[in-house]
């Protein structure tokens, strides 16, 4: 039986999302993180095609780590450390976001 056969066994609706989340809202997570361990990247400097991959790069991540303690957030910074410290992002700061 497939996934969406079953869904539509049980009336589940098989096209509803389960993760939706805005680019807004994911951005202000990023921003809260960056607040808390990088407060000397100006995100407003990156450029918007990094921006868009740092914040899309977020939905990966929200399925990969737990919410706690910013590591969704923090995960995304990581795979953008370069453009971050074009932004700023000091070394002390690139530990600070680094939780493995």
């Amino acid at each position: 039986m497939s996934a969406k056969t079953l869904l539509k066994q049980k009336g589940i609706d098989p096209n509803k999302p389960v993760l939706q989340i805005s680019r807004e809202e994911a951005l202000a997570g990023i921003m809260e993180a960056i607040k808390e361990y990088c407060p000397n990247v100006k995100i407003e400097k990156m450029p918007k095609k990094d921006l868009e991959g740092l914040i899309d790069s977020l939905g990966e991540k929200i399925i990969n780590y737990h919410p706690e303690n910013y590591h969704q957030e923090r995960s995304a910074l990581l795979s953008y450390i370069k453009e971050l410290k074009r932004c700023g992002l000091t070394n002390k700061e690139e530990d600070a976001i680094d939780f493995c």
